[in-house]
């Protein structure tokens, strides 16, 4: 018959198990460069990650940021292909450019920057690759231009301005908010007014070599996404505004659907990728209050854990497919750039996700434990074990078919047994006192 004691020492194991699940859910961690702040980012994949700072550009490589000879501002970065980027420099003067960056293979940054043309607030990008000859569009004040890529060359040619109204994004401080190329092969241009007498913002579409007017917005951020509750939907242009909320317009259509935004804040950023879940895309939106998700279809949104620092900017790490977004999600903020994903101690761990989360849970009493191995090691071993939080706790080298070793404070920890460099098996320890 089980005694009471050990009755509730399981009782309390399964209650410091629920309590592990929860501390282990993803939030956000700081990954570097916390003495900057993060004007734009981009991440293909998960093998690095490229910023834009208040001082320059810098990269992300094997846990560890390099920077790139650039002393101003980057405010946009595009990838070109496998092997070329583009990056805007240039705050408010008039020493603004655009540069080229070709691969190179010896070590970070992995990139050469090569400067290009001089282009005045290059704030935003945009690349039209279905061209018989690759446009690059870049925006700026109250300007848009477009050049021609010679690709076997490596260069850029000069810029030529599009036509377009008049102090389309304002008139005491314009910006182009961003550029995007809506199935690839439309262009929008989205701005406003950064002053304190700020005049009307605009969205604008190109057609033929005009910018048109489609309609007066504050424009901060543009995306694309399909919302529709049939298994076929129209995609549709997801517009982020310092003070309409979110739109979502669909061209064929002409049709308009508004969603306030998070607290109805001014939407700082966001970008809508697609979902494996449920019908049609979700929307991730920055705002000053934090990062939101919503589908689409709601007035409702769900915060995206609790960021430390103040959002600028969003990117997918990869792809984004589906609700998951742990290590998936990357935030450039005023402090640095922050990734969504479980505490580096467990993200970084070799052994499955979920494996200390499926064990029994081994039960000691005032920090004495006795771990059965079932097998001598035959050869170097040892045992690691990590907090709750997911801080490295102990190292301990064993030997035997018994592995004994003392936690000083009460609580529930995790471990994994590695022997002949490989993790033989991973569990709970729940220390009572």
């Amino acid at each position: 018959m089980r005694s009471r004691t050990s009755s509730a020492l399981l009782c309390g194991a399964m209650l410091l198990v629920s309590a592990f699940c929860v501390t282990a859910q993803p939030s956000w961690q700081l990954l570097g460069l916390s003495d900057r702040g993060i004007n734009c980012l981009l991440a293909d994949d998960t093998t690095m990650i490229l910023a834009g700072t208040d001082s320059g550009m810098s990269v992300y490589w094997n846990k560890a940021w390099y920077d790139f000879p650039v002393k101003q501002p980057v405010t946009s970065i595009l990838r070109l292909s496998a092997s070329e980027i583009f990056a805007g420099a240039g705050g408010s003067s008039d020493t603004g450019a655009v540069y080229i960056g070709n691969y190179i293979l010896f070590g970070p940054p992995f990139y050469r920057l090569r400067l290009q043309q001089p282009f005045i607030e290059p704030t935003a990008m945009a690349c039209n690759s279905t061209m018989a000859i690759p446009r690059l569009y870049t925006g700026g004040r109250n300007v848009v231009a477009a050049a021609m890529i010679d690709i076997g060359a490596d260069s850029l040619l000069p810029f030529q301005q599009l036509k377009m109204p008049s102090y389309a994004f304002g008139v005491e401080s314009p910006k182009c908010a961003d550029l995007f190329m809506f199935g690839g092969a439309t262009l929008y241009a989205g701005g406003y007014d950064r002053g304190i007498m700020a005049g009307p913002g605009s969205l604008l579409r190109l057609s033929v070599d005009s910018l048109q007017t489609i309609r007066r917005l504050n424009v901060t951020s543009l995306s694309q996404g399909a919302f529709g509750a049939g298994p076929v939907s129209q995609q549709e242009l997801v517009i982020g505004t310092r003070d309409t909320g979110v739109l979502l317009f669909e061209p064929v259509g002409q049709t308009w659907t508004a969603i306030p935004s998070p607290n109805r804040l001014p939407v700082s950023d966001l970008i809508a990728v697609s979902s494996g879940v449920t019908i049609g895309s979700l929307i991730i939106a920055a705002t000053d209050s934090g990062v939101y998700t919503n589908n689409g279809r709601t007035q409702i949104w769900t915060e995206v854990g609790n960021i430390p620092a103040l959002p600028r900017c969003l990117a997918p790490r990869g792809t984004i497919r589906g609700s998951a977004l742990s290590d998936a999600l990357l935030a450039g903020t005023a402090k640095g750039v922050y990734i969504y994903a479980l505490p580096a101690a467990i993200r970084e761990r070799a052994w499955p996700a979920d494996a200390a989360r499926s064990a029994e849970p081994v039960v000691c009493r005032n920090g004495e434990v006795r771990l059965p191995l079932h097998a001598s090691p035959g050869g170097r071993a040892y045992i690691t074990v990590y907090t709750a939080s997911g801080r490295l706790y102990r190292h301990i080298a064993v030997s035997g078919e018994t592995a004994s070793f003392r936690l000083e404070a009460e609580g529930l920890y995790y471990y994994q047994y590695v022997a002949g460099k490989k993790t033989a098996f991973s569990g709970i320890l729940v220390n009572m006192q």
